[in-house]
């Protein structure tokens, strides 16, 4: 068990846990950044208007769930709640819309001087104002009436009603659901859970489930494998437990309690988001199933990327000859790949290389094409699969991208960040894994490709191929 651990959450050069977490300096931006804006808040609304004026960080940020986005034009969202404190038994009160509409103004007024700050969304959304920010992230204030005697949180939405919301009391419910080493694997699964959900629904995004309802239906699966974490259990061991107690869960019951108020459903799919949601959640329990039957570290991890995707690191190798468990012979030939190097207005080829790119610029476009077809089973898809890595490509919330096709022979790219990435060549057959292919791809500050590549550093890694019955 435990077969791709080292990949999760292990010593590997990446792991998927690295892959999705921002950096430290993406928590400080963004840390600075709310911090601002909060400072601002409370000081001008609070001048301006009379109110006692308090801010409470809630949200994955709050949790210490937050993940990158994962592709590029997404942002990361920090929810910065906004409290106006009055004691309920007096006369006069502003209405929702009022509070909706004064912190809407000082957020506008606070974009003039912020130089990070792209734009304030006008109009407000119902439940919130947003501020989008450079580097990919933006701030959501939802704006509440606290009274202060009774401690109870209305939230004022646009459309000038109130609605029952209390943030912290669910906060608290997450935060005393476990503790210690147990509290930090938690938040590792919802980060998972969160990866998948972010690369899984592209073509059906309405149903995508929300961050709350995969918090809470993980975090209550989890409190459920009590008995298994008093021996101690590896992040893919873990997961692969919630994802089962997910499974049937929500098969059984698609009602989500909230677990401080059970009046209110986190589940506000509609029906056909639903039913598009589902038959998801059933490909990720196999997916989890398989990989918890895979022989080793290469099967698992290739397993585990049907539904991580370019998230999902490979081991450190170059190629993955996958062999037949029972008789030990490789089930096919691996694909060899040239690659083509093109630079220049126009552009030209410059280089040409075999199985690695040990040097390129920015700005180049790459054609990698299997050179031996014959090899590829006749119904096997090829998958392509770009894996970015580094500082400029965290920036730019490009952490790669995936193209399939029955017998793609031939894929294009284009390099735009330095470091060394990868484009991984994964033949399949009826959803197996027949080979694997790893492209090493080093862009660097060079005016010309080498032309005699050095040896690759990684060795050969064999994989079981494994024949269900």
């Amino acid at each position: 068990m435990g077969r791709a651990s080292r990949l999760f959450n292990g010593n590997a050069d990446q792991t998927l846990i690295g892959r999705i977490t921002p950096t430290s300096d993406q928590r400080e931006f963004v840390q600075s950044h709310w911090n601002l804006l909060a400072d601002h808040l409370k000081k001008t609304l609070g001048s301006r208007h009379g109110y006692t004026i308090s801010t409470w960080l809630q949200g994955s940020y709050k949790y210490a769930t937050l993940i990158k986005p994962v592709h590029v034009g997404e942002e990361y969202d920090v929810d910065v709640g906004v409290y106006f404190e009055w004691n309920n038994e007096e006369d006069i009160e502003p209405t929702p819309k009022q509070l909706r509409d004064w912190v809407q103004a000082e957020m506008l007024e606070y974009e003039k001087s912020c130089a990070d700050l792209r734009k304030v969304e006008v109009p407000a959304k119902e439940r919130c104002s947003r501020a989008s920010y450079t580097r990919q992230f933006h701030i959501d204030t939802p704006v509440y009436h606290l009274d202060p005697d009774s401690d109870v949180r209305r939230l004022a939405c646009w459309s000038d009603k109130w609605e029952h919301s209390d943030p912290k009391a669910i906060y608290k419910w997450f935060k005393d659901s476990v503790s210690g080493d147990d509290r930090d694997q938690l938040r590792r699964l919802i980060r998972y859970l969160k990866a998948w959900a972010a690369v899984s629904f592209d073509d059906a995004p309405e149903s995508r489930p929300s961050s709350i309802l995969l918090t809470v239906v993980a975090t209550e699966a989890y409190q459920a494998l009590w008995p298994q974490r008093l021996l101690g259990m590896a992040d893919d061991d873990a997961l692969v437990a919630v994802i089962k107690k997910i499974h049937d869960r929500l098969y059984d019951e698609r009602t989500v309690a909230n677990p401080v108020d059970d009046d209110e459903d986190l589940n506000r799919m509609s029906a056909d988001a639903w039913n598009g949601f589902l038959p998801r959640l059933t490909g990720l329990q196999d997916i989890a199933e398989r990989a918890d039957e895979a022989g080793d570290e290469p099967s698992a991890a290739l397993i585990w990327s049907e539904s991580f995707s370019f998230l999902m690191p490979l081991p450190e190798t170059d190629e993955v000859e996958m062999v037949d468990e029972n008789s030990g012979r490789a089930v096919m030939q691996l694909p060899e790949i040239d690659i083509k190097v093109f630079a220049g207005d126009p552009k030209r080829q410059v280089a040409q290389h075999r199985n690695e790119v040990p040097g390129v610029a920015k700005d180049c476009s790459l054609v990698f094409t299997i050179v031996n077809p014959h090899v590829i089973p006749e119904f096997a898809t090829v998958e392509w699969t770009v894996r970015n890595q580094g500082q400029e490509a965290d920036l730019r919330s490009d952490l790669g991208h995936r193209r399939v096709g029955m017998r793609l022979l031939t894929a294009n790219e284009h390099t735009a960040y330095f470091g060394r990435h990868f484009m991984d060549c994964i033949v399949r057959l009826n959803g197996r894994v027949y080979a694997v292919r790893r492209v090493p791809v080093t862009i660097r500050d060079v005016h010309h490709v080498q032309r005699n590549p050095p040896k690759p550093s990684y060795t050969k890694l064999k994989g079981l191929f494994r024949r269900r019955r």
